[in-house]
């Protein structure tokens, strides 16, 4: 094969790898743009299909005292927390995405709307990192973590 030959084919590779990621990136950023819209609606039926649904995934909460494991505690959370609020919304402010093989990761600052049933509106700052495993061709959550600002 002549040296001329050998270095197409590996530039038409870089070009298709360096294409594949820039999806890669996208697509990580569409799934955690979903992860936003299903917290604003606060029905569990949104968030099921964007977690990976097995005992390794985590979830660490603002109010958390300890990391849940689990799809099962992780599903709790949300179901519990989804229940103290009777309107929320999230955004994330300049998320940056990052991938690598088969994971991806978007870390930012979470805004988080919410009023109480009892009228009391809360809005909060969170430092969030969003973990993203891609299973079967789609970007599952495997873990988000939100800390409050330091104050």
């Amino acid at each position: 094969m002549s040296s001329l030959r050998i270095l197409s084919l590996v530039l038409v590779s870089i070009l298709f790898s360096a294409a594949a990621k820039a999806d890669d990136r996208d697509d990580v950023l569409a799934a955690n743009k979903a992860f936003a819209a299903a917290f604003s609606t606060r029905k569990i039926e949104s968030m099921d299909p964007l977690w990976a649904h097995d005992g390794g995934v985590t979830i660490i909460h603002p109010r958390s005292k300890a990391v849940l494991l689990g799809w099962d505690a992780v599903r709790s959370s949300w179901v519990e927390g989804f229940s103290r609020a009777i309107e929320a919304s999230l955004t994330m402010d300049n998320p940056a995405v990052s991938v690598t093989n088969n994971v991806g990761w978007v870390v930012g600052i979470e805004k988080v709307h919410g009023r109480l049933p009892n009228g009391e509106v809360l809005d909060s700052s969170l430092l969030a990192t969003n973990v993203y495993e891609k299973r079967d061709g789609h970007w599952l959550m495997v873990h988000h973590h939100g800390s409050r600002m330091p104050q």
